[in-house]
């Protein structure tokens, strides 16, 4: 009987153990990066169509002109390799004030706005302006170019994109959104040091 509880003690701290091991454990978080921007008088392009891979520019298959919308684009890269998702959501657009059709298109390399199926990974929209999503495999040392577009002549404004994985993303300075978020992150340091006591006067 005294073999018996010498040996359930050992036991039940292993298992103790075990258990707040189990209960413990956090799984990893996932990086996750927004930014903001506007496609108001920006360039205007002929989008491709949506596609995974696209292999059609708009309204080639029709024969007609296809749609010529502005755009933006935004450059980053990733530091691991793995899943990542990609969404975007357009802020409702003054005078109808309804969210406009938002439609994103994924390259990897180089952007040219008129050789719209050279690198072009994926492309996808909505018909309702919800929030557009797609996943996709990336890769360290590859530079992607997010392209934000809309689906129709008359669907831009101004939008939030939203890209998240198991690695950290970061904008590439080239990027013609990338100006706006710096502003963001200093206004957040100043008013930080400010709030902490510790802004230095030059």
């Amino acid at each position: 009987m005294l073999e018996t509880k010498f040996f359930q003690k050992p036991l039940m701290v292993i298992l103790g153990l075990a258990l707040a091991t189990v209960c413990t454990a956090q799984p990893s978080k996932a990086a996750v990066f927004n930014y903001q921007g506007d496609t108001t008088n920006e360039p205007i392009w002929r989008r491709v169509a949506p596609g995974n891979p696209p292999t059609l520019i708009s309204g080639e298959k029709d024969g007609n002109l296809g749609m010529s919308v502005p755009y933006s684009v935004f450059d980053f890269t990733i530091d691991q390799s793995g899943l990542y998702t990609i969404s975007g959501d357009s802020e409702p657009t003054p005078p109808a004030n309804r969210k406009w059709d938002i439609f994103l298109a994924l390259y990897q390399e180089s952007f040219n706005p008129t050789e719209q199926l050279t690198n072009v990974l994926i492309a996808n929209t909505t018909t309702n302006g919800s929030t557009v999503t797609f996943d996709r495999e990336l890769v360290t040392g590859q530079k992607y170019f997010l392209v934000t577009t809309g689906r129709r002549v008359n669907d831009f404004g101004a939008f939030t994109n939203t890209i998240s994985g198991s690695g950290k993303i970061v904008a590439v300075p080239e990027s013609d959104s990338i100006l706006g978020t710096l502003a963001v992150v200093s206004v957040g340091l100043l008013l930080y040091k400010r709030k902490s006591g510790i802004v230095t006067v030059r």
